[in-house]
């Protein structure tokens, strides 16, 4: 049987305050647990009861929380008792009792009033719309999240003394013995010396530290949300090879919801691209041919062929300084960003430092920078003086 009894669900199973919070990193098992324990089971021994699961939104959701959920019903055949809404995501169980999934950007913070609630990757939710929910919500509410830094669950709820009501655990891929071995043996070897943010938080579960990153202060935002509230602006394009993924970002002007803002979406990262397959590939995502791609320079023939089949297709300025230039107006904007690898990128992107002394340098450190890179080129190419452009 593909689900089984872990150490992270015998920790799930034994939180009995009305907030329950799971802190984890990567492969814990925290989401699997939750929904086994928390929401399939609970709604087969509550009859009547309404069981909502929430995130940012719905192509997370769908690829995410709800898809565990109906390989669950699936492992479990409770799929052969139950009736599953496609259309309405709800799940109907012969004792009346009802799961329900839905996203935020779809349902609004308010909604139809539940008996629990579960949100998923909570931190990419405001407090406020926590707060809309909490209150419609009649007994439990469970949040889980990778703790890429802290946020209001920590503040508000974990580290407020007035919230009595608060169960909170931390989990790793440790805890989880269902694990393959394949991917304890990824996790472990991107450990490395066991300093770096990526491990800190999603090998350890340990809130992100970024002292000593390129970047901070990031926050994680739906990408329905970015583009509802902004406007685009930028393509960023970093060419890959063999070895290297090529990176290309969505850039959004945010200025009417948050002064100076920017809001970047993951678009691409994959390896082995061929140079001909570029234009086929933005024409596949849908990029406006009207919005300006500023591309890394490295491969002009790339550029002329993407320029040349009807895009606005540019080569980044690479003059001497021109790194920490681009770093340094991205760090002069407020940044909310969607994408798995972006995030990564993010967490690990630090500032060079001297083998000898622990110096930091005036520059970043190589590799596993691709996003970061064509970042650098879109916000770098709003402040290139150009005349009748």
């Amino acid at each position: 049987m593909k689900y089984r009894e872990t150490t992270c669900l015998r920790k799930i199973h034994a939180l009995k305050k009305r907030i329950q919070i799971v802190q984890g990193g990567t492969s814990a098992g925290k989401t699997v647990d939750i929904l086994l324990d928390k929401v399939l089971n609970y709604a087969i021994l509550h009859p009547g009861e309404v069981i909502t699961t929430v995130t940012d939104s719905f192509p997370n959701l769908r690829t995410g929380a709800m898809r565990d959920f109906l390989d669950i019903c699936r492992e479990t055949n409770i799929d052969k008792i139950a009736t599953w809404n496609k259309t309405n995501s709800t799940l109907y169980l012969p004792n009346n009792s009802l799961v329900e999934f839905y996203s935020v950007d779809t349902m609004g913070a308010h909604g139809a009033r539940r008996d629990v609630l579960y949100v998923n990757e909570a931190n990419r939710i405001s407090w406020e719309t926590f707060s809309q929910l909490e209150v419609r919500t009649r007994k439990k509410v469970i949040l889980d999240f990778n703790p890429v830094n802290e946020f209001w669950a920590h503040k508000e709820l974990v580290n407020n003394p007035e919230r009595t009501d608060v169960d909170f655990l931390k989990v790793t891929y440790k805890d989880n013995e269902a694990l393959d071995i394949a991917t304890k043996q990824a996790i472990e070897m991107r450990r490395g010396d066991g300093t770096s943010n990526w491990w800190r938080v999603y090998g350890l579960g340990e809130i992100g530290s970024l002292e000593g990153n390129v970047y901070q202060g990031w926050k994680p935002m739906a990408e329905e949300e970015i583009v509802k509230h902004g406007k685009l602006i930028r393509y960023g394009l970093d060419f890959g090879f063999s070895q290297d993924e090529t990176a290309l970002v969505a850039l959004y002007d945010l200025g009417e919801m948050e002064e100076g803002a920017f809001g970047i979406v993951e678009k691409v990262y994959q390896k082995g691209i061929l140079p001909s397959k570029y234009v086929e590939l933005l024409k596949s995502l849908d990029i406006d041919p009207t919005v300006l791609i500023v591309a890394d320079g490295a491969r002009p023939e790339i550029i002329a062929e993407i320029s040349g089949k009807g895009y606005l297709c540019i080569s980044a300025l690479k003059d001497v300084g021109s790194v920490k230039r681009g770093i340094d107006y991205v760090n002069e904007h407020p940044i909310y960003y969607s994408g798995k690898n972006l995030e990564r990128e993010f967490l690990t992107y630090a500032w060079r430092r001297k083998k000898s002394t622990g110096e930091v340098l005036d520059a970043p450190q190589d590799g596993n920078d691709h996003m970061m890179d064509a970042i650098r080129y879109a916000v770098d190419d709003l402040y290139r003086p150009r005349f009748g452009f």
